[in-house]
């Protein structure tokens, strides 16, 4: 698969070390989805390296809500730790 920022929200489902996007964003909420595995882990930097969303699944099949709604613009997005699944990102 591949990413998908064409629409909002945007489809995340490939890590990587680099920039994802270099838009500043307002992020309203991200959801993962069907992480596979306990123990799988997401990671959500800024494009400066900063954490703003990381998380463990517990189990197969786990999803999380997160509303994020903090007006605090993020410099550009990195998603380098995805092991498994889905994001979805809103924003605004």
């Amino acid at each position: 698969m591949a990413n998908d920022l064409t629409q909002n929200p945007w489809k995340i489902d490939t890590a990587g070390a680099g920039i994802i996007s270099a838009m500043n964003l307002y992020v309203k909420s991200l959801r993962w989805v069907g992480a596979t595995t306990a123990g799988h882990t997401v990671t959500v930097k800024d494009s400066a390296g900063k954490v703003k969303y990381t998380s463990m699944a517990s189990g197969a099949n786990y999803v999380e809500n997160a509303l994020i709604e903090n007006n605090v613009r993020w410099n550009g997005l990195i998603v380098d730790v995805l092991a498994s699944g889905i994001i979805y990102l809103e924003y605004r």
